[in-house]
């Protein structure tokens, strides 16, 4: 799919002949290589540029969009042509928020039609079209981010004298107790086990984080909860007490804007804790009004997330619900965003089913009056969602500037990497596959799922390996350093914001006890320094490197065990090789993307190899097992 301008372009389904060589090797970017303007402002023109290959002989090439529902034609002009490529031209209106284009290609008899799903010889769905959003601003200071993303209780605990002790009155019989650092403890189902982490072991802990290289970190919940993982909460407007309170995000957030580093927090809007005043009054009082907040019927029942009774489903049906959280300039969403917290994300938990439940499907109406609330407060701030499964339909300017990107990135290549499970929570069904994904099955993930969204929001997303919700990477990969490694290295060249999982670094893994949520060891005597190293160096690379913060994506070549991709952007360019297993044979890959003026050599990051590319031509030397990144 050529969204990002890919080689091989996936044939339609149903396409009944092969597109010819040369239409396969089509280039069009979402990148200012090729769109005049990529974001865009509402009834601007803006010229697109299509690269063909010289040996294609086109009669006609026309930009296709659908300006108020539509069809409108725009013959394209060649205006250049090069060693390798022509470029066609043609303009395009951006009059409505969100702007589809495709191009037809007339050549060799037959039409072939081009968009980001890829050639096919009939008129395309339009689900899968190039898109241009209008108005949609870039968030400055996003693509040279590095996210680190920390379990609070688990991190570091700075003050002792705020460790949760004691019965919990919203929870009759059960009872928090803080344990020594990094002694695993089994408890029963009537006992919160706590390690006493908090805001001030965080910032204690900043110059560590500097030195890694990171620059924004990303807290799951920090509100006043009753759990150690406090997605129960009780209270959406004070920092828990056992993190330090209010006083301690404050103190936090300055020291993190001493160090140049910005905050993202973890919100639940989709439900509360049992323990919620709200939900304390609507479950006593049958005539309360805050009721209406909940999905309670009248024999006192009432929904909850996945059945989790501690977690009872908010109904944003409540136009009170709806002022409180987000439709005020006083709201949950917004506050935060104001002086003296002054956060610079959002993190929205079970984003994938704020606003839905049966017959109430909301969040059509929810999230976009999420994001202009959020947007309001802070304009250059960024929003994303979390989503296991297909998220595009929230991905179209009008909801996330991205999403925790699972399904995207992450799923596909860790199950190309090795066999998996799939289950589906509260469900004894489970999927599972002795082997991992074919290649073909793992680039055809990315593109479908790069192609289903704007360019602008695929360079957005939030791209992690692991995180609270799975088994640590280490874990994953069985502890194989050249896979880990590659994934690694792989994560932080893809399109979109990388984001390290904490003690991910220095080779943390599930631990009995713990599993993913392990205490951070703090005794380097355990830490494996080559990783912290190798992540260090990817780091530094990712902040400072022009064309992996904002370049195209092409994929140039795959085979059963190995593929190579591009990120190109201004006649510079890096390139990353993959390979699951030893590629004993060099090869010289020849391909029309690689229009480049006369002899480049590239040299591998973490090595003293080269990689030679010439016009039309990559020679590529013997892979060893793992990846490797050529700039």
């Amino acid at each position: 799919m050529v969204r990002l301008a890919l080689m091989r372009i996936r044939q339609a389904p149903f396409t009944r002949h092969s597109a010819p060589e040369w239409i396969q090797q089509i280039v069009h970017t979402g990148t200012s290589d090729h769109i005049s303007n990529p974001r865009p402002r509402r009834g601007e023109v803006v010229t697109i540029q299509l690269e063909i290959p010289i040996a294609g002989q086109p009669e006609q090439v026309v930009l296709r969009s659908i300006p108020n529902g539509e069809q409108h034609f725009t013959a394209m002009e060649l205006v250049e042509t090069n060693r390798l490529m022509k470029v066609w031209q043609g303009a395009l209106i951006v009059n409505e928020p969100r702007v589809p284009y495709r191009f037809a290609i007339q050549a060799e008899g037959r039409i072939w039609w081009l968009n980001a799903g890829g050639v096919s010889e009939f008129a395309p769905t339009a689900p899968y079209d190039f898109a241009l959003l209008a108005d949609f601003p870039e968030i400055p200071w996003l693509s040279r981010s590095v996210f680190y993303q920390i379990f609070p209780d688990r991190f570091a605990n700075g003050d002792t004298s705020n460790d949760p002790e004691g019965e919990i009155d919203a929870y009759p019989g059960y009872s928090r107790k803080t344990y020594p650092w990094g002694q695993p403890v089994k408890t029963d189902k009537k006992h919160f086990p706590f390690y006493g982490g908090d805001l001030k072991g965080i910032e204690d802990k900043l110059d560590y984080l500097r030195d890694l290289g990171i620059n924004a970190i990303f807290l799951n919940p920090i509100f006043t909860a009753y759990t150690n993982h406090r997605y129960d909460v009780a209270d959406f407007r004070n920092v828990d007490p056992t993190l330090g309170g209010n006083e301690a995000l404050i103190s936090l957030r300055k020291a993190l804007t001493k160090a140049g580093m910005r905050l993202m927090l973890d919100i639940v809007p989709n439900h509360s804790g049992a323990g919620h005043p709200w939900f304390r009054e609507a479950i006593s009082n049958p005539t309360s009004p805050r009721r209406a907040a909940f999905y309670i019927d009248d024999h006192n029942e009432y929904a909850s997330w996945m059945g989790f009774g501690s977690l009872p489903k908010l109904n944003y049906s409540d136009p009170d619900l709806r002022t409180e959280m987000f439709a005020s300039d006083t709201s949950v969403f917004a506050s935060w965003m104001l002086p003296p917290y002054q956060i610079d994300a959002w993190r929205v938990d079970v984003a994938n089913m704020l606003g839905r439940f049966d017959d109430q499907q909301l969040d059509k109406e929810v999230l976009p009056q999420i994001r202009k609330a959020v947007k309001r407060a802070n304009p250059d701030s960024y929003l994303i969602g979390e989503n296991f499964f297909e998220a595009s339909h929230q991905l179209q300017g009008d909801a996330w500037d991205g999403v925790m990107n699972y399904t995207g990135f992450a799923i596909p290549l860790l199950h190309w990497l090795k066999g998996y499970k799939q289950g589906a929570l509260r469900n004894d069904t489970v999927l599972e596959s002795r082997l991992p994904l074919t290649t073909d099955a793992l680039i055809g993930a990315w593109q479908e799922n790069l192609a289903a969204i704007p360019w602008a929001v695929a360079t957005q997303q939030f791209n992690l390996l692991d995180s609270h919700d799975t088994e640590r990477l280490r874990t994953i990969l069985d502890g194989d350093d050249d896979l880990i490694r590659l994934a690694v290295m792989v994560q932080f060249t893809f399109p979109g914001v990388p984001s390290v999982y904490y003690g991910d670094e220095i080779g943390l893994e599930n631990e009995e006890g713990f599993n993913q949520r392990n205490c951070f060891p703090w005794d380097s005597t355990s830490w494996d320094l080559d990783l912290r190293s190798f992540y260090q160096k990817l780091i530094t690379l990712r902040k400072e490197n022009d064309t992996l913060a904002n370049g195209s994506f092409q994929v140039l070549y795959w085979d059963d065990e190995m593929f190579i991709f591009q990120r190109v952007l201004r006649n510079k360019r890096v390139v990353v090789t993959a390979s699951r297993t030893e590629q004993h044979d060099g090869f010289v890959l020849k391909s029309d993307m690689l229009n480049v003026n006369g002899v480049e050599r590239l040299e591998s990051v973490f090595s003293d190899a080269s990689l030679i590319v010439q016009p039309g031509k990559l020679k590529v030397p013997p892979l060893a097992r793992g990846g490797a990144i050529w700039l």
